[in-house]
């Protein structure tokens, strides 16, 4: 009870999922039997599976045959990857888990195959009459295959004589002689479909009797219940088959159903138990008193077994009682009964407990124990089928308990861990594994990586760090449950994280092995090693030891080979790793090197040498080297068999010698070349190889010049001696001819007094003195072509019609042709005009023998002479016989001159002339008239051909009538002349049309609408239009744009062929029979529509401007092609590589004047194809045809590829390289250059030249030994060089023997010892090894030393026990690997008495060893201290100024590299082991004589005639014979002349100069260098371009506009480049600037807003202003406004606009200008407070004093920021408009004063604030009441001081209006505007510079009478700019029209849909105006503002004053009103009309 409420007390605690864990564990069961026999083919894969299901662990077992093939394992599928013949067999699927086992119903598997036939041919004999039982030959198969019988060949189909049983055996009956014969069967087997084919089956019949008898008798058969059929086979045979019966009985009844044709075979269908028993098969003759004969056979039907009884699924007993499990079946024949349990079977188990009663198979299971739970499972089975029950027993009453319970475990990560859980109880426990409350395990959950064991454990594989912890096994029944808890830990495994690797280590270099292991630190590892099996001893600082795991081997040597184990021992697991250690050396050179001629074959030599010492490592090969003509040694082979001693060396080239030398390889490297064998030479032969790149070419029609080049040199096989050429006629068999160059240096031919155009072929042979080689390949060539030598045959030349001839002819006779037929041309000239010829050119007809062609559009009724002629490519032949003919005649053209005469009533005159075109002979005219309209009035009059008047009666009193006249030839009636007349009624001009519009305006069309004048009373017969192209003006020239004949009756004329953007005016004249009408009334001026170009440019042209540059030039596209704006228009070029590579390049020229573009950045000495197009703003035009150029030969860019160098001694090295990269090569390489030097040396690298580009290797010699060279390749072509190869290959020179030791010295010397120092030599050649001092006696046997070695780092040695007194010769020498080096010697004294030596004496200079530049010293040794004397040292001393120079430090007697005829002095001091000795005595002045060898100062690049002569005393001898000397090229000394540097245009500079003068040139200048930069940026934007000449200017292109420019020149030749000029200065044009760098808007309002922007980052040239454009993005009630602002200057950048409307977008625009205007800038702003600002300041009210007004407010929302000030606006009650009025008042404050003098009086005023903060301007506030400016009149307002300051103004303004009307008469009025310009496009303010802009687009509304929607309806005055007016003493217009302004205003309007007027207000700020006359009156705020007071007569609204501002707040405001209709001109409202007088505005107030 405790344990069962502990239970509940934990499902209550939320343990409900372990509980129904425990309790669900579920015994095995399948979810599917198995199915019936499955068949598969051999070879396939089979995959059986066991779907079962119940607790887990589920594990799966197979069986085959009863017999176990796999243990149990999770895996429920078997798998047979390739199924064979004995893999048949029943299968069956146990499954267990810890409730039981159970096994599957069985599968039966069988495998499809099929063998040959075994058995060979039979021979089978029957006597006549009998049957013949061939039984098929065997053949293994399953499934039995499906039998054919064939005889002879043919198939065997069942018949009354022939029967196939089931066995397919053949049963003939009744055998006759013909059936004997060969049987074969074919067998298919139908499951694989193979087919085989038996032996042959050979039948003979021999002559008897048969009675009847049965040959194949039914069998007793086996059927299972429910098959579809059960068949029984009889054969019977008998001697006459034709009257045998054969019949079927069962129980003596006869059966008539299911008996087949011959009764052979009956078929019993669905068989049942009532069809069982005995079948008889009766057989009989027909009317024979023959006995019949029977046969019987038994048929069974089977049926599978079934259950009566079965056991129950589960059965639950307690333990001691005694359980019957009842298992019974039925079936035919009565099923075997056998029981299992938990998959055995119960005769295995042999328990007494078990007990089977043998009549009804009830098994008992008595006292039953805990044991016995699990399942039972009864089998039945018989010949039909098997089937299974099981039940499941469960034991219960027993509670659970451990019978090895779990225990804690410590395991490695990576490895498994197993948990025990055994229990026992009844029922059998559940168990389930639990960490913490996570469940791992149970019979219904399994996660990844733990598994439920069949004992009840847990496995947990693989293990990792996060499975430690504590683990629950609960084990739980109907019973109770148990459990326990444990713990596991994990430790981190043990492993080897550093193993030692397999090494090779030199011999006595130290081994390492490195062994390191990763562990937990919980554990202590140990490391162990091993080498093979046995424990390897280290020690500390031995040569074997042991450092951290890692074993070191010091001084390796062969007995350290072996296996190293390093073994980690730790209790988290061990871990060993293995490597092995190889000792190796280098192995010897091969011995006894032979070489010996081969006596079969001259190009191939025997090679054998002797195997050397392998160096302890096998042989990786050997290594043949030869030398080839004493060439540097190369390699043959690199990889000879190690176990050769011998080679066949092939591939040598003969009459050449060659050295060999081999080495041999191991895993060390190379070992040491052997000795070289002796130098052979092989024989001559003649050349393997024909001559190479032969190439012919035609050079005349009768000749062809044929090139080539040599063999390759390898195969010319001796020396080249001349060459063989033959040729023939290709293609004929005939014989070569042959010509012989017997001169090695000639590689070319002409052949002539050959055929013209013919091919020949042509073959080419080099020989040599043993004879002729090859011949080449033949290449074939034609003669050049020859012009036709015969015309056409059989020309025949017919006309077609009255335009057409046709010519047919055959072609001349091929031989005639003499080329390629191009074609023919038919030529056709009138009779009297032989120059007037027409030609028409036809392409040949391969096809046919006849040819034809046509001439057509001639004219009619014509004489022509006609030929045919041939024409090949040099020309045309001969023409036919010119054959006359005559084209055709046709109808007649329309008479002319139709005119009217002696018009009556009823009668009129007719008359005309002849057609122009008669077109053949006129026989007549046809008159027709006709009323007009009635066709029934219609009369016909036939006239003669003479007759060319007619008069007409009969004719109606004004009646109008059409007549018509009509010219008549023998091809008919031609087009008829017509016109209407009305009697009576004479017919007169006609009228001109009227009221032209035109409209559907085109690029090139356009169309008129017209009112018609009057016809005339006639008939329209033409209209013509006329048009004034681009000029307009009463002067200028109309021409006529079309014409058009016969018109329809309409009021519309499309004009074509107009030109696209281009302006026209029309007009159009109408034309009758009487003649042409005046013309029209102009149309107005119109403009046809862009369109892009359709003309290509022409005149293309292609210069190579450098090696990466192409000049290309063109005809400009002519102004009249354009189609468009001319500023839109431009070029565009492209080039394309010629070979197609690569993407094209494009560029883009704007200028459309511009008549060349340099294309920079092409790939050099490369092919384009050019092609340029125009563009215009519509799209580009046509390109023009494509040209070809190639840029300039450069430098290559690339250096030679594969670049070795190889050590071939200790003084040379020989590189080899390949060739540059052929994209790189950038010309025609002329050679190579070698740079070689030491390896880190600062000094410049040698160079050696390699002229040409075959030759691609150079030995270097007299290198220094043992030294790291680095070499350099680079390739050059006649520019210059190119890169060098990178990196630099690195090359060592062989080591030697080394120098002597340098610096030998003995500082001690005692009388027994002496220490000698020594320095390493100054030539080390290679690395110093050690050092050898060897001393002697002075006195005794020269070759008898005493030897001492040292090692290599030893510098001194110290030698004792020596002789006191003594003389001692001591010698050191070095050594390298390659021996001892040469000895340094030396005495010494062994004394103490040692001291310096003294200086020499007598230092003399004989005058016989004197000479020009070395001379003889001669001296005496001064006594040596007892210390030998170590070296010398010189000085000397130039006279006379010159300093004493030490010369060496160790001389001979010989001093060099003196001056001639020079004076010198010479001082000598001697040293020894002590030191200096003082200097010698000076000797005297010496002068070294003049140098023979003259030197002259030539000019450079001239050649020079020398001569000789020697004089004496006496006189001077004989001229020595002249000798001719050329001095060779240098650069060029001076830079070119004369440079002149001219702006052309913004992107480009031309440069022009003269070459060098000419003797400055020092050779032939090849062209010139020139380098440009911009001033001021050198380093980042210079450039060089390479010109060759004949140029001496150059374009350069793609220039920064408007930029200064330095160039700098140089002219070069192949000597080098000449100085750099100096620098010369140019400056390119001015273009349009970039766009603005950046917009901002600020004070941003709901009607006004600042815009300012930056100077463009390209001004391009000096901004000159900018303009700014500005519009609602979209229509504002209808209306959209453009509004255009230009500003003068460039240091204003900002604009204030006002007017505007709140919540609307505008779009602004900004251009800056310099010669034209750059591109926009572009951005919209919503008039309005942005998010963020103020809010409205609140309670807004004005207080009025005596003198001033108080503005007061309070403060409203702050918004999202604080308020940093407030701005106070102000309107006048007469104008509407806010303006600003107070600016940054501070935040604080809430209200201000205005002095009442700042306001107009008498105008009402009212205010608003405007709180702003750091996010902009908020709402302002609701308006302030309106106040009146009426201040109380001071005395100087008084009407008596008023009349003061009248008279004086008056008596002040007649002084200066008689000193202006004085100066008037010396000047000239000047006209000037009124600054009024309108248009109806666009608005726009051009303001002077320096002023500050402002405008105000005003959104009220204007009615059609341009009223103002104004409260009062009128208008302030325009008020002019301060800053715009500019005063002077002649700035005064002789109109007198208003204020003089320097620039214009202009306001313009975009009309819209709704035509209405806006007003449009701009306010500026600017500085006050500069002094003049009147300026004293602008420096007074009152006087300068008083143009805003209402001056009199003009009527005007209210105003106010400004405050007053200093610049730094902007300066003074202006606003620009301006009023203006729709359509029309408009007057600012108070200006004057033109031509009246009015003061200068602004001045009102005093003038």
């Amino acid at each position: 009870m405790v344990r069962l409420d502990c239970l509940k007390y934990h499902a209550h605690m939320g343990f409900h999922s372990v509980i129904d864990v425990l309790f669900t564990d579920i015994a095995p069961y399948f979810k599917t039997e198995a199915g019936c026999a499955q068949t598969h083919l051999e070879g396939n894969r089979l995959v059986l599976t066991c779907l079962a299901e119940g607790s887990w662990p589920l594990e799966f077992k197979w069986m085959r045959n009863s017999t176990d093939i796999t243990k149990y394992t999770p895996e429920y599928r078997y798998t047979i990857t390739s199924l064979k013949r004995e893999d048949a067999g029943v299968y069956q699927c146990a499954v267990r888990n810890r409730m039981g086992a159970l096994i599957q119903t069985r599968a039966d598997v069988r495998v499809a195959y099929m063998d040959n036939f075994a058995e060979l041919e039979q021979r089978k004999t029957v006597s006549q009459g009998r049957a013949a039982v061939l039984n098929p030959p065997a053949v293994t198969s399953y499934p039995r295959p499906q039998v054919t019988w064939f005889r002879d060949g043919i198939k065997i189909i069942p018949n009354h004589r022939v029967a196939i049983t089931l066995d397919n055996q053949l049963v003939v009956l009744g055998t006759a002689a013909a059936d004997a014969g060969r049987y074969y069967v074919e067998a298919v087997n139908e499951r694989n479909g193979e087919n085989k084919t038996s032996p042959s089956i050979y039948l003979s019949v021999a002559a008897e009797l048969v009675a009847p008898v049965i040959v194949i008798a039914p069998k007793n058969t086996s059927v299972v219940a429910g098959a579809s059929e059960a068949t029984l086979e009889c054969v019977v045979n008998a001697r006459s088959p034709d009257r045998l019966q054969v019949f079927w009985k069962r129980n003596g009844v006869r059966l008539t159903s299911g008996v087949d044709l011959f009764g052979r075979r009956l078929v019993i269908s669905n068989p049942t138990s009532a069809d069982m028993g005995l079948y008889v098969c009766e057989a009989a003759l027909r009317n024979s008193s023959q006995k019949s004969t029977e046969a019987k056979a038994y048929l069974s039907v089977l049926e599978p077994p079934y259950f009566m009884a079965k056991p129950k699924r589960s059965v639950i007993t307690e333990v001691e009682k005694t359980v019957e499990l009842h298992c019974q079946a039925k079936g035919v024949p009565t099923p075997k009964l056998e029981w299992f349990k938990d998959a055995v079977t119960l005769s295995t188990l042999n328990n007494p407990r078990y007990k089977l009663t043998s009549s009804s198979m009830v098994l008992q299971v008595r006292r039953i124990q805990p044991d016995d739970a699990g399942i039972f499972q009864c089998f039945a089975e018989n010949m039909a089928g098997e089937i299974q029950a099981h039940t499941n027993l469960v034991v219960t009453s027993v509670s659970p308990s451990f019978t090895t319970p779990p225990s804690d475990i410590t395991v490695t990560d990576g490895t498994s861990a197993v948990f025990i859980c055994e229990t026992s109880g009844a029922p059998k426990p559940a168990i389930v594994w639990r960490k913490g409350s996570q469940v791992l395990a149970s019979g219904s959950v399994q996660m990844p990586r733990f598994t439920l064991l069949e004992s009840g454990g847990l496995q947990i594989l693989p293990i990792m760090p996060s499975d430690a912890g504590n683990y629950t096994c609960l084990a739980s029944n109907s019973e109770g449950l148990v459990n326990a808890t444990i713990a596991l830990t994990v430790l981190s495994r043990t492993f080897i994280s550093t193993p030692p690797e397999d090494q090779r280590v030199i011999k006595g270099t130290t081994a390492v092995l490195i062994c390191t292991a990763t562990h937990d630190p919980r554990v202590t590892v140990r490391y162990a090693w091993k080498k093979g099996t046995k424990p390897l001893s280290v020690s500390i600082g031995g040569r074997v030891s042991m450092k951290e795991g890692s074993l070191h081997i010091s001084q390796t040597w062969s007995g350290d080979i072996g296996d190293y184990t390093c073994r980690v021992i730790s209790p988290a697991g061990n871990d060993s790793k293995t490597a092995r250690l190889e000792v190796i050396e280098l192995p010897h050179s091969p011995r006894n090197l032979q070489v010996a001629l081969n006596e079969t074959d001259s190009r191939t030599v025997l090679l054998s040498w002797v195997r050397p010492f392998d160096g302890n490592s096998p042989l990786l090969h050997y290594i043949i080297e030869l030398s080839e003509n004493n060439s540097p040694w190369k390699t043959y082979m690199d990889d000879v068999s190690p176990a050769l001693t011998g080679l066949l060396v092939i591939g040598l080239t003969p009459a050449r010698t060659y050295q060999f030398r081999v080495c041999a390889v191991n895993q060390v490297g190379r070992g040491q070349y052997s000795s070289e064998t002796n130098r052979l030479m092989l024989r001559e032969e003649p050349p393997s190889a024909p001559p190479k790149n032969i190439v012919a070419s035609g050079r005349t029609n009768q000749s062809i010049m044929v090139q080539w080049q040599p063999p390759p040199e390898p195969q010319l096989n001796g020396v080249l001696r001349g060459y063989v050429l033959r040729y023939r006629l290709a293609g004929l068999p005939g014989e070569f001819q042959l010509k012989n160059i017997t001169s090695a240096e000639i590689n070319y031919c002409l052949i002539g007094e050959l055929i013209i155009w013919t091919q020949y072929e042509i073959q080419v042979a080099a020989y040599t003195g043993a004879g002729l080689g090859v011949y080449s390949q033949s290449v074939t060539e034609y003669t050049l072509q020859g012009v036709p030598t015969a015309p056409p045959q059989d020309v025949d030349a017919v006309a077609l019609n009255s335009t057409t001839i046709k010519f047919t002819w055959t072609p001349p006779p091929q031989q005639f042709i003499n080329g390629i037929n191009q074609g023919y041309k038919l030529l056709v000239w009138p009779e009297h005009c032989p120059e007037c010829i027409t030609m028409v050119t036809i392409a040949p007809e391969f096809h046919g023998s006849r040819h034809y062609g046509y001439v057509s559009n001639l004219r009619k009724f014509t004489w022509y002479e006609t030929a045919v002629l041939c024409f090949t490519t040099p020309g045309d032949g001969p023409a036919s016989t010119p054959q006359l003919i005559q084209t055709h005649a046709d109808k007649p053209g329309p008479v002319t001159q139709l005119s009217f005469t002696e018009i009556l009533d009823t009668s009129l005159r007719i008359s005309w002339q002849e057609p122009d075109d008669k077109n053949g002979i006129i026989t007549g005219y046809v008159l027709c008239w006709e009323e007009a309209g009635e066709n029934e009035t219609r009369v016909s009059q036939t006239l003669s051909n003479s007759t060319l008047a007619y008069e007409v009666t009969g004719l109606t009193s004004l009646t109008t009538y059409t007549l018509q006249v009509a010219a008549v030839t023998q091809a008919g009636t031609g087009t008829a002349t017509s016109s209407t007349i009305s009697t009576g009624l004479p017919p007169e001009l006609p009228g001109a049309p009227s009221n032209l519009v035109i409209s559907n305006i085109s690029p090139r069309s356009a169309t008129i609408k017209f009112h018609p004048g009057s016809d005339g009373k006639t008939v329209i017969s033409k209209w013509i239009v006329e048009g004034q192209v681009e000029t307009v003006g009463e002067d200028e020239e109309w021409k006529v744009l079309y014409e058009i004949d016969n018109p329809p009756a309409s009021d519309t004329l499309e004009i074509p062929n107009l030109i696209p953007f281009t302006q026209y005016r029309f007009r159009m004249k109408q034309v009758n029979i009487v003649g042409s009408s005046p013309f029209s009334q102009p149309s107005r001026m119109m403009q046809t529509l862009q369109s892009n170009p359709d003309v290509a440019l022409t005149n293309l042209t292609v210069i190579s401007a450098s090696e990466t540059s192409l000049r290309i030039r063109w005809e400009p596209l002519p102004e009249a092609a354009y189609n468009g704006n001319p500023e839109s228009v431009g070029y565009r070029v492209r080039a394309q590589r010629a070979d197609g590579l690569g993407l094209p390049r494009m560029e883009t020229v704007s200028e459309r004047l511009t008549r060349e573009v340099t294309l920079e950045g092409l790939e050099e000495w490369t092919e384009y194809d050019l092609s340029i197009q125009a563009f215009n703003g519509i799209g580009p035009g046509p390109w023009s045809s494509p040209v070809l150029g190639k840029t300039k030969e450069s430098v290559p860019s690339g250096a030679p590829e594969n670049v070795s160098a190889e050590a071939m001694s200790s003084t040379s090295i020989l590189v080899t390289w390949g060739s540059v990269p052929e994209h790189q090569k950038n010309g025609h390489i002329l050679g190579y250059k070698v740079l070689y030097r030491e390896k880190d040396s600062e000094r410049a690298p040698q160079v050696q030249l390699v002229n040409g580009n075959q030759t691609h290797l150079l030995l270097l010699k007299n290198l220094s030994k043992f030294i790291l060279y680095e070499v350099q390749v680079l390739a050059f072509t006649r520019v210059g060089d190119g890169p060098p190869s990178l990196p630099p290959t690195v090359e060592r020179t062989k080591d030697d023997v080394p120098g002597p030791p340098v610096r030998l010295v003995f500082p001690e010397v005692r009388l027994t010892s002496v220490r000698v120092v020594w320095q390493p030599p100054s030539e080390p050649n290679g690395i110093i090894m050690g050092y050898q001092i060897s001393y002697r006696l002075n006195i005794n046997d020269p070759n008898k030393f005493t030897t001492v070695e040292v090692g290599s780092n030893a510098r001194q040695f110290t030698v004792t026990g020596l002789i006191p007194e003594s003389a001692y010769v001591f010698q050191i020498t070095a050594r390298t690997q390659q021996g001892w080096g040469p000895s340094e010697e030396a005495i010494v004294i062994t004394t103490e008495k040692r001291e310096r030596p003294q200086p020499p004496r007598r230092l003399t200079v004989p005058q016989k060893g004197v000479e020009s530049n070395k001379l003889r010293l001669h001296w005496t040794v001064g006594g040596d201290g007892s210390s030998p004397v170590r070296y010398f040292t010189l000085q000397t001393l130039e006279r006379p100024d010159g300093e004493w120079k030490t010369h060496t430090s160790s001389i001979s007697h010989n001093n060099t590299s003196l001056k001639p005829y020079t004076s010198y002095k010479f001082r000598m001091m001697a040293t020894n082991d002590v030191g200096d000795s003082a200097f010698s005595k000076e000797t005297e002045p010496v002068t070294t004589l003049q140098d023979g060898n003259t030197r002259f100062c030539l000019s450079k690049y001239r050649r020079y005639t020398i001569v000789m002569t020697a004089f004496n005393v006496v006189g001077e001898s004989p001229s020595s014979a002249p000798v001719e000397v050329f001095v060779g090229e240098a650069a060029p000394s001076v830079a070119p002349q004369n440079i002149q540097v001219k702006s052309v245009s913004f992107s480009q500079l031309d440069v022009e100069w003269q070459p060098p003068p000419i003797e400055t040139q020092n050779g032939n200048i090849q062209g010139y260098k020139i380098h440009y930069w911009e001033k001021k940026r050198q380093n980042e934007t210079e450039k060089e371009l390479v010109l060759f000449v004949p140029d001496t200017s150059v374009h350069l292109k793609n220039l920064t506009s408007y930029t200064t420019y330095l160039v700098q020149l140089s002219a070069f030749n192949t000597a080098g480049d000449g100085p750099l000029s100096a620098a010369r200065e140019g400056r390119t044009l001015q273009a349009a600037p970039g766009a603005p760098n950046h917009m901002m808007f600020s004070e941003v309002t709901g009607s006004s807003l600042n815009v300012s922007w930056g100077a463009p980052l390209q001004p391009n040239g000096v901004v000159e202003g900018y303009r700014v454009v500005y519009e609602p993005t979209a229509p504002v009630h209808g209306v959209s406004k453009t509004v255009t602002v230009e500003i003068k200057g460039n240091w204003q950048r900002w604009l204030k606009v006002r007017d505007l409307m709140r919540g609307v977008i505008y779009r602004f625009k900004i251009q800056a200008r310099t010669i034209s205007y750059g591109p926009e800038l572009e951005a919209n702003i919503t008039a309005g407070p942005v998010e963020g600002s103020p809010g409205s300041p609140l309670q807004t009210s004005v207080t009025k004093s005596a003198s001033a007004l108080t503005l007061h407010w309070s403060a409203g929302a702050e918004g999202a920021g604080p308020v940093t000030g407030y701005v106070i606006e102000a309107r006048p009650s007469d104008e509407g408009l806010w303006d600003t009025f107070v600016k940054h008042l501070p935040p604080g404050s809430f209200s201000y004063t205005i002095s009442l003098d700042r306001l107009r009086s008498g105008v009402a005023y009212e205010f608003r604030v405007i709180a702003v903060n750091r996010f902009g301007y908020g709402d302002p506030s609701p308006p302030s009441t309106a106040m009146s400016a009426l201040s109380e009149t001071p005395f100087y307002e008084e009407w008596w001081f008023l009349i003061v300051m009248a008279l004086i103004s008056l008596i002040f303004i007649l002084m200066v209006a008689f000193g202006l009307l004085l100066l008037g008469q010396n000047k000239k009025y000047r006209s000037c505007g009124t600054g009024k310009h309108i248009t109806t496009v666009e608005e726009s303010v051009t303001l002077d510079n320096g002023g500050f802009t402002a405008l105000e687009l005003n959104s009220r509304h204007l009615n059609v009478k341009s009223s103002f929607l104004k409260k009062n309806g009128t208008r302030s005055p325009p008020r002019p700019s301060p800053g715009g007016l500019h005063y002077s003493d002649e700035d005064i217009c002789n109109n007198y029209n208003g204020a003089v302004l320097t620039e214009s205003t202009t306001l313009t309007e975009k009309p819209t849909e709704l035509s209405e007027s806006e007003v449009s207000d701009s306010d500026y700020e600017d500085e006050q105006p500069k002094h003049s006359f009147v300026n004293h009156y602008m420096s007074d705020p009152t006087y300068y503002n008083s143009w805003k007071r209402k001056p009199k007569g003009v009527k005007t609204g209210g105003g106010f004053e400004e405050c007053a501002m200093t610049d730094a707040e902007g300066g003074y405001y202006q606003t620009v009103v301006t009023q203006h209709s729709v359509g029309g001109v408009y007057t600012p409202t108070g200006q004057p009309a033109p031509g009246t007088r009015t003061p200068v505005t602004g001045f009102s107030s005093f003038v």
